[in-house]
């Protein structure tokens, strides 16, 4: 298990990932950003399953997943705080 210093570091680096992507701030409606949130972890399910039942049990991609669903959550407490306005 990574400790969170390193966990907070990859999370950060996805966040600048997405901001390069579609731009900062990204100040969606609570309901949009819900609806974002819910795909990403939709798509770290997937990914779990994919893994357990399709695969061969490497989580990797699952991982890459997490940190993205821990990303949108994070422009979430941005937002809502008056952070990204």
């Amino acid at each position: 298990m990574k400790d969170l210093t390193t966990v907070l570091a990859m999370v950060k680096k996805e966040r600048q990932r997405q901001d390069d992507m579609w731009g900062y701030p990204q100040n969606h409606h609570p309901m949009e950003w819900l609806s974002i949130l819910a795909e990403e972890f939709g798509e770290f399910a997937q990914a779990i399953n994919q893994a357990l039942f399709g695969g061969d049990g490497d989580l990797t991609h699952a991982l890459e997943e997490a940190i993205e669903v821990a990303a949108v959550a994070v422009a979430i407490v941005q937002h809502l705080s008056g952070e990204g306005k």
